[in-house]
């Protein structure tokens, strides 16, 4: 059965201020269900009673759920968008879902996308308890972000969702939190394939072609400064027998001089369109290689019990704790930091250093300066060293689920690779920080 409302009527209709592209298409294959209530209403009482929601939230709340359930198309869309969104992760789906307000609801809009959230909540968890994912792994999850919002409400009825995309993994019941770290499944898109060495299973990263790099192998202009004298571009010649192309360092930039490797010898190991899971890191302690390896293991036990279906191949992520030039101002003995980023295959990205200003200096535009909190050993370091105009990176690591049981024995960074990374870091500056 299809849907009975032609979805640029339906659009017209809505008037959404944002829809994530590529809905058309999913839309028309859509099979609209009849229920007649959104979210059941037992189950948003559970909510309410588990949160302490007072009765004017509740009214605010329920005021909300009625305008979209008393529109005959507006409540149609949004039963779509809840189905869709509660698939979206584990399919890696490209469209991306932000904050959503349709003119149709009038004064009453701002509430939509909290409402288009909570409708979320029971048919994802729904569909863990069908897959047989124990209770133990899911019932926490909805409520990391639900107890703010509904504090909002109750306190200022506000109805604003901070970082949409994010939350929506709560919601969701998308992301897992197994032991220490969050995982999420994510489609690999970046930039360069992984090889393995039949024998010796050593991996090497090798840049795809036509990227621009500063002499110190990170991408030019990153964080505005661009390298005038020593820049190169990345290179890929293949043929039936070999690959020749630019080694991406695991110490987390691209070297120039090009390596050849013998397809006879090095097999595929990840590639574009591979699926991984995305590793996110919670605040708190534990930042350390063992918990890394621990969780990461339970990881992969955990999706190839309960989605196996999705052929995951290790990990991503994204962070400036994975800068290696945090290893210059840092104790590689003694920091955290340092020893888990040395357990991951890092590479440079095109993000600058506004992630480790917000963490560090508490603003992602903060320029720092001798004025600057300098409370803590970490921020009096980044302040020292980017004196002399260095700027740190945000960079992305991947770890190969064949080597989650090395983590700990850094699998992929050698005594060579630091060298190589100490003899590069800042060569594009006049007067360079001294190896």
């Amino acid at each position: 059965m299809g849907t009975t409302i032609d979805f640029h009527a339906c659009m017209a209709y809505c008037d959404f201020d944002y829809l994530p592209e590529g809905l058309e298409r999913k839309y028309k294959n859509y099979v609209p269900d009849d229920r007649a209530l959104l979210i059941p209403r037992e189950f948003l009482s559970g909510l309410y009673e588990r949160h302490q929601v007072p009765e004017h939230a509740r009214l605010l709340i329920d005021q909300g759920i009625e305008a979209i359930e008393n529109d005959s198309v507006l409540f149609s869309f949004t039963k779509f968008l809840t189905a869709d969104m509660c698939t979206a992760r584990n399919r890696c789906d490209d469209d991306f879902y932000k904050d959503m307000k349709p003119g149709c609801m009038k004064e009453l809009r701002d509430r939509y996308s909290f409402i288009l959230l909570l409708a979320c909540i029971r048919p994802s968890l729904s569909m863990l308890e069908e897959r047989g994912v124990p209770i133990a792994y899911y019932e926490g999850i909805p409520h990391q972000f639900l107890k703010g919002q509904f504090e909002k409400i109750i306190g200022k009825s506000d109805f604003n969702v901070h970082d949409f995309p994010w939350v929506m993994n709560f919601y969701t019941c998308s992301i897992f939190l197994l032991d220490r770290f969050y995982f999420i499944p994510h489609r690999f898109e970046d930039s360069f394939t992984l090889y393995r060495h039949q024998d010796s299973r050593e991996v090497v990263a090798l840049m795809h072609a036509d990227e621009e790099f500063r002499s110190d192998g990170q991408v030019n202009g990153i964080n505005g400064v661009y390298d005038s004298e020593g820049t190169f571009r990345s290179e890929w010649r293949e043929d039936d027998g070999a690959i020749t192309a630019n080694r991406i360092n695991p110490m987390g930039f691209v070297e120039r001089d090009l390596i050849t490797l013998e397809k006879r010898e090095w097999d595929p190991a990840l590639h574009k369109g591979d699926m991984m899971l995305a590793l996110h890191i919670p605040s708190g302690p534990g930042y350390t290689p063992e918990r890394i390896k621990t969780s990461m293991a339970m990881a992969i036990a955990f999706y190839e019990r309960y989605f196996p279906e999705l052929a995951i191949r290790g990990f991503w992520s994204e962070s400036w704790l994975y800068d290696s030039r945090l290893s210059l101002i840092l104790d590689p003995e003694k920091s955290n930091i340092v020893k888990v980023q040395r357990q991951f295959y890092n590479y440079p990205i095109r993000e600058g250093d506004g992630m480790l200003r917000q963490e560090v200096f508490g603003d992602r535009n903060a320029e720092p300066s001798s004025s600057s909190r300098q409370e803590t050993t970490l921020q009096k370091a980044v302040l020292n060293y980017m004196k002399s105009g260095a700027r740190f990176n945000t960079m992305s690591m991947v770890v190969l689920k064949e080597e989650v049981d090395r983590i700990g024995d850094m699998p992929y960074i050698s005594t060579s690779d630091i060298e190589k990374f100490l003899e590069t870091v800042d060569s594009h500056l006049a007067g360079r920080r001294p190896a």
